[in-house]
């Protein structure tokens, strides 16, 4: 690598000659840290309320919308009565309109005037008898079905809840599955157990065998830890079969 010439104009120069190129970093635009992460805050605004308050209206009316189809003829005596009163005034108030119209030239004009009345009377009737007592009515009927689907609802969750009750308790816990388990094959297991104990009585002890041979016996620590351990299986025994006789009485 060849050295430059330090008497080069650059080098013995006081002036600064050009400009350092800057890097390609330096020409993106700096952000401040953290300034793309957005904090929702955990109040509402009042577009998103109304958004809210919107859509629980629609839910509403759509709900109502069901239940009016679904329990929009009740069938009880009073909201038939009710219908009938109201397809008379209804029959009454087009006949009384269709008598005035039609006896213009027949009938007196004071006659005319009285029927058209009648008739705009007998409509009136007939809209608020189906606003006010027939609605009051389809609407008692529609909460008494209501209230009664959710009263058979809420039986027949009971009775579920009842039968898995009953079959749990029929099928019993892990601990009553294994007494029964072993309430059934104690039997066996105690004729078994039996000629088992006396064979091991009758036959003779044989010495352990070491590592170095069979020359060594056992040491007293070695015998009273079998001793304790055999203690303890007849322990554990004696409970098994205490604790059989009793589930056996209570079975009988």
């Amino acid at each position: 690598m060849s050295q430059r010439n330090p008497m080069n104009e650059r080098y013995t120069s006081e002036e600064r000659r050009g400009t350092t190129k800057k890097s390609a970093a330096s020409a993106k635009p700096k952000s401040k840290a953290a300034a793309s992460v957005t904090v929702k805050s955990a109040k509402k605004t009042p577009e998103q309320k109304k958004a809210e308050e919107k859509a629980a209206r629609k839910e509403a009316a759509a709900k109502q919308r069901e239940v009016e189809r679904k329990y929009y003829k009740p069938d009880t005596p009073r909201y038939k009565r009710l219908r009938i009163i109201w397809w008379v005034l209804l029959i009454a108030a087009i006949g009384c309109a269709t008598l005035s119209f039609v006896g213009q030239g027949s009938m007196p004009q004071w006659l005319g005037i009285t029927t058209l009345v009648l008739a705009y009377v007998f409509i009136i009737a007939a809209f608020v008898l189906d606003f006010w007592k027939i609605k009051k009515e389809r609407v008692a009927y529609q909460e008494r079905m209501l209230a009664l689907e959710e009263k058979n609802a809420k039986a027949e969750k009971q009775a579920r809840r009842v039968q898995q009750a009953k079959a749990v308790k029929a099928k019993g816990s892990g601990k009553n599955q294994n007494r029964h388990a072993a309430q059934k094959t104690g039997g066996a297991n105690g004729a078994e157990a039996a000629p088992a104990e006396e064979a091991a009585e009758e036959a003779p002890a044989k010495p352990r065998r070491s590592l170095f041979g069979s020359g060594f016996r056992l040491s007293n620590r070695e015998k009273m830890q079998a001793e304790k351990k055999a203690a303890k299986e007849a322990k554990q025994a004696e409970k098994e079969a205490a604790k059989a006789e009793k589930e056996a009485e209570k079975a009988e």
